[in-house]
């Protein structure tokens, strides 16, 4: 195999280079990496997994870098085909304005994007300014994660540690060697992540992918950790929760004691993936697919993408007379009868139903059901779809994977979010401990600029989006000078929900523009006396100030507090500045231009 190697990388680089190679008279095979390859290839269709991969502003300012990411995944499927049967594909790139620490960008990337849609999220990112040998030090990701970072090849550094190794070459043999250099080393990276997120353990033997150390001469993965990554990708394939995934590694790391495994990953990984597991106190999931049925599966999975409904509910029909009580095979039942039934028909609660008897700690079907009955977007609807989601948040608790729980919070969130229900997703976000979450910071905003303090009596959780809605509409009438129309808005909408800050705000507002500062400054009055952070009517009572000399203080400290309760809410800033002009404080100007650049990306006038 190592002459086979060795031919084939001459064959590669004699490719790239042309005659001046060929004619050459040193041996380019030992300089030049191993190629990377997979013994034994795997029988079968390769299974279609897909990576959403992200770019920072380093790696594309880097020539050539969308051909080169191209390449390497490309080059990472041509040995994850025959080796474990998956064959990977870019389903989408995206710029990735990241900014701080590398070593927080793993975080930064499932923060950024959950992986929905896709089986992988890859970041690249700038090289950290070294030629590491420490793959600790080169990307990053966690075992059974979706996402994965990996940094860019650090030119200077890479090819001042490769010159010394090479004997006399010419500039355009010495050219491609580097390249082969590089290109091998970024896809051992890929495939060296990858194998983390599969299951991987560290190995070592340092000719293989899978040691805790980078070396040209890696050209595959050991047959025990293949093992490892074929179940994983299996799993992956079939859709499997982690759970799952981690139940039968573990059967089969228990099962021998080899010896080409660090002891210390051994340790880690398995302990990480009993934590997966163990969820003996924790009720049932629906995570019980059998091994057998994995490709009838991942075959049903195909039919239903391809819109052949009938035959995808027949087949998993057969599946599910084979294995009654596999909860999984319920629940995959169950979405595709929301999806393509509706969830009015009987036939649909009836395959949900039997999910929960058989998982009755899977918070999932619960929430599959509250999203199909969101779509029929009546009062009735909503009420039935919050007992759903309350069933849900109950459950969630229930998640062995701490990932999946977080997960399944923000598909809660998102729910509410979507719904415009504040109390209900500041709730949420409680319960699941995101307090600090930008998601946390947006339902601050939208409380504070349309008048909706948390905890208020004025209006139910499930009108809170037509209070909101009807302070937007009543201030677009404001702005377009339809003063009559806003008029009959906001005296329609305070039939509804009298007292509301929101709608005072907008009076008063509308009152400033028809020129009633008095009773403009009485609306403004009431908004604050009802809600003292509602940002609109704070912002309004510092423009309201400033139309006296002697109220610039006051205007001033208004403003200020406007923009600490909605940092969003640009008009205060902007209106702020003028103050500040008006005062001649040029300290205060200039750290307000400071954190207004920082925050809209924006220079701030006088």
């Amino acid at each position: 195999m190592a002459a086979k190697r060795r031919a084939l990388v001459l064959a590669a680089v004699a490719a790239c280079g042309g005659p001046q190679i060929k004619n050459h008279d040193v041996d380019l095979s030992k300089v030049t990496p191993a190629t990377l390859e997979a013994e034994r290839p795997r029988e079968g269709d390769p299974h279609p997994l897909t990576l959403r991969v992200y770019v920072d502003p380093g790696v594309k300012a880097l020539p050539k870098w969308k051909e080169e990411i191209t390449e390497q995944v490309d080059y990472a499927s041509q040995v994850l085909t025959p080796l474990i049967g998956v064959r990977l594909s870019i389903a989408e790139t995206k710029d990735w304005a990241r900014s701080g620490d590398p070593g927080t960008a793993l975080q930064q990337l499932e923060e950024l994007d959950k992986g929905d849609g896709v089986n992988w999220v890859v970041g690249y990112i700038a090289a950290n300014g070294s030629a590491s040998k420490a793959f600790s030090e080169l990307g990053g990701a966690r075992p059974l994660g979706k996402h994965i970072i990996v940094h860019a090849w650090a030119e200077e550094q890479e090819t001042a540690a490769i010159a010394g190794t090479l004997p006399d070459l010419k500039e355009a043999e010495r050219a491609q060697v580097m390249e082969s250099h590089k290109r091998h080393k970024q896809t051992v990276i890929l495939l060296h992540f990858l194998a983390t997120t599969l299951g991987a353990i560290a190995e070592t033997d340092p000719a293989w992918i899978g040691n805790v150390l980078y070396s040209p001469t890696q050209h595959g993965f050991a047959e025990k950790t293949r093992e490892l990554m074929t179940i994983a990708g299996d799993g992956r394939a079939a859709e499997l929760d982690n759970a799952e995934i981690a139940k039968r590694l573990l059967e089969v790391i228990d099962k021998e004691d080899w010896g080409g495994w660090i002891a210390a990953s051994k340790e880690e990984t398995t302990a990480y993936l009993r934590t997966l597991t163990d969820a003996a106190n924790k009720g049932k999931v629906a995570t019980d697919v059998p091994a057998a049925a994995l490709d009838q599966l991942t075959r049903i999975k195909q039919l239903v993408k391809q819109d052949q409904v009938p035959t995808a509910l027949a087949e998993l029909d057969n599946l599910l007379a084979a294995y009654p009580a596999t909860g999984t095979l319920h629940q995959l039942k169950c979405d595709i009868m929301l999806a393509k039934v509706g969830v009015g028909d009987p036939k649909t609660m009836q395959a949900c139903r039997r999910v929960t008897e058989l998982a009755p700690g899977d918070p999932g079907p619960h929430i599959a059901i509250a999203e199909a009955q969101l779509k029929g977007g009546k009062d009735e609807d909503i009420v039935a779809a919050r007992k759903e989601l309350q069933l849900a948040e109950s459950k969630i608790v229930n998640l062995p994977d701490p990932a999946a729980a977080e997960a399944t919070w923000r598909r809660v969130i998102g729910i509410y979010q979507g719904l415009g229900a504040l109390t209900w997703t500041d709730d949420a976000i409680v319960k699941a401990k995101l307090d600090k979450d930008p998601i946390a910071v947006s339902v601050a905003s939208v409380r504070a600029r349309y008048g909706v303090p948390r905890g208020s009596k004025l209006v139910a959780p499930e009108q809170e989006a037509a209070l909101v809605a009807a302070v937007k509409k009543s201030l677009e009438l404001v702005y377009g000078s339809k003063y009559g129309d806003a008029e009959k808005a906001l005296a329609a909408a305070e039939k509804k929900w009298p007292g509301a800050p929101g709608l005072y705000a907008a009076r008063c507002d509308l009152a400033m523009r028809q020129g009633s500062v008095d009773a403009a400054k009485a609306n403004c009055n009431k908004a604050l006396a009802a809600d003292p952070n509602e940002s609109w009517a704070l912002y309004l009572s510092g423009v309201i100030a400033l139309k006296n000399a002697s109220g610039t203080n006051e205007g001033i400290a208004q403003l200020k507090k406007a923009i600490a309760v909605d940092p969003d809410l640009g008009q205060a800033w902007r209106t702020l500045a003028k103050a500040y002009s008006r005062t001649k404080d040029k300290a205060a100007f200039e750290a307000l231009a400071a954190e207004y650049q920082a925050r809209f990306n924006s220079q701030l006038q006088p």
